[in-house]
């Protein structure tokens, strides 16, 4: 049972009814006096709902106890849970999330917990009580937006209590050194860490990079997003023997002019990476990733593109597969860059992405006659005209059998007729995918490279062979 669906009274309603008469008295701890038990007769359940929740989301279910509590109504569990002394109201709230956690720790078989600062945990001990709580947690989420005390306490006491952490993700936005270190140590603590996501803006970040040797030997996949990592991290990160994906992610596009200080080379850093996405990074450091570690490389995604780059990718990383190329920040594009880069590789699968109809409508002509015969799936997102796709299509020498297309606008009758029109002449082709995240509300171009799961569910693909079929059937029904 996932968490995400806490968001009402009747999910709120089915977890204290698993209350036992410990959590029943933390709920009503405010109001009853000696001897009073009335309040502690809820509704039994019809079985424990709490032994069915593998993910605790505390601001989730947090959120989902405001909402509860804001609409209560007049029936039999609004009237329970209410407080029967005015003025209770918001510690009635924080002592329902204390009986909720001090539930979920005790019957639930946690495989995963999400804390968020802005919602500091109630006593730090209902978490740390049992060892047993935490045996089967692999991944932690850990979003530190500010001071939160007992969010903090715990953090610090989770090496001693937690080893088996799988998949860590931190959000780290205070200037705070006891909070990078307490990270650190986390780190330091797990037996085989196999995911790494380090998010924020704060410049104390050398004791978690210096911490991520100590799982050198199992690290599959690290992340880092929008935050200064330093050049000197990857003399880290190379010695991380099992890596094999590395995402770099700024919020702002960086200057391709900028002098940075960063190197060529690394001494020392050997990378065997199998995928590595590089967003808004300067050239000079795309360029030399993409020479540390290319060698190996199955699946590159830049939106950086010079003479540089393109070089290191020619030399260093030519067993690209999987090529995808994004353009969004950029005014205009340098033509020849991208085409030298597209005839040479031997992808199977491209994808180019732009909010600017006229690069990628310039990009899509002229890379008609450019595409290496190696390629097997073209895919296409966000603005490009219908009449730069049908010219495209009508000069392409290549027999590509995909073709996805994930217009930055509605896919209605007009657009399908037209799209139609062009494809199911191209023999070549076997499917055509129409991502309809237009039409589901998923249209922001940068959010939704972050949703594959959601795109996918967006996804609506035509066998063109059989749509061939439909159209000459009729024709061969005439003739007989």
């Amino acid at each position: 049972m996932s968490n995400r669906k806490l968001i009402g009274k009747k999910s709120i309603k089915s977890y204290v009814s698993c209350f036992n008469d410990d959590e029943r008295r933390i709920l009503f701890s405010d109001e009853l006096s000696e001897g009073d038990d009335d309040s502690l007769h809820l509704q039994s359940p019809l079985f424990e709902y709490a032994t069915y929740l593998k993910e605790l989301n505390y601001p989730v279910i947090r959120m989902a106890v405001r909402k509860c509590y804001k609409t209560l109504g007049n029936d039999k569990f609004s009237e329970t849970i209410k407080p029967r002394i005015h003025g209770l109201s918001v510690s009635r709230q924080a002592t329902i999330m204390k009986a909720l956690c001090k539930l979920f720790l005790r019957s639930s078989n946690l495989d995963c917990i999400i804390l968020d600062s802005n919602d500091d945990i109630p006593v730090v001990s209902i978490f740390t009580r049992s060892q047993s709580s935490f045996v089967n947690l692999s991944k932690l989420v850990v979003l530190i937006n500010n001071v939160s005390t007992n969010t903090s306490i715990l953090i610090k006491k989770l090496p001693a209590i937690c080893t088996g952490i799988r998949h860590l993700k931190v959000d780290l936005n205070v200037n705070d050194p006891t909070e990078a270190e307490n990270l650190s140590t986390l780190i330091r603590a797990q037996q085989s860490l196999l995911t790494f996501e380090l998010t924020g803006v704060a410049p104390r970040i050398n004791p978690i990079l210096s911490a991520l040797e100590s799982q050198s030997t199992s690290l599959t996949f690290v992340k880092f997003n929008n935050i200064n990592y330093q050049w000197a991290s990857l003399d880290v990160l190379g010695k991380c023997t099992n890596l094999r994906a590395i995402e770099f992610h700024s919020e702002d596009h960086q200057d391709c002019t900028a002098n940075d200080s960063i190197p060529t080379t690394v001494t020392g850093v050997s990378f065997s990476l199998r995928s590595l996405k590089l967003f808004n990074q300067t050239p000079k450091v795309t360029a030399a990733v993409i020479k540390t570690g290319g060698s190996s490389l199955k699946n590159l995604w830049i939106n950086t593109i010079n003479t540089e780059v393109v070089q290191a990718i020619l030399r260093s990383a030519v067993r690209i597969i999987h090529l995808h190329l994004d353009f969004d920040n950029i005014p205009e594009i340098n033509l020849n860059n991208y085409l030298q880069l597209i005839r040479e590789l031997k992808f199977i699968h491209l994808r180019l992405s732009s909010t600017n109809m006229k690069s990628l409508d310039a990009l899509l002509i002229a890379m008609a006659k450019n595409l290496p015969s190696s390629l097997r799936h073209l895919e296409l997102e966000q603005d490009y005209s219908l009449s730069a796709l049908g010219e495209f299509l009508s000069n392409c020498r290549v027999q590509f059998d995909e073709l996805s297309l994930f217009p930055n606008a509605a896919i209605d009758t007009s657009y399908l007729t037209t799209v139609l029109g062009f494809v199911k002449e191209r023999k070549s082709l076997k499917f055509l995918h129409l991502n309809l995240s237009w039409e589901a509300g998923l249209v922001n171009g940068r959010f939704t490279r972050d949703m594959d799961k959601e795109i996918q569910k967006c996804i609506y693909t035509i066998n063109l062979d059989l749509l061939r079929c439909d159209f000459e059937t009729p024709r061969k029904r005439m003739f007989a």
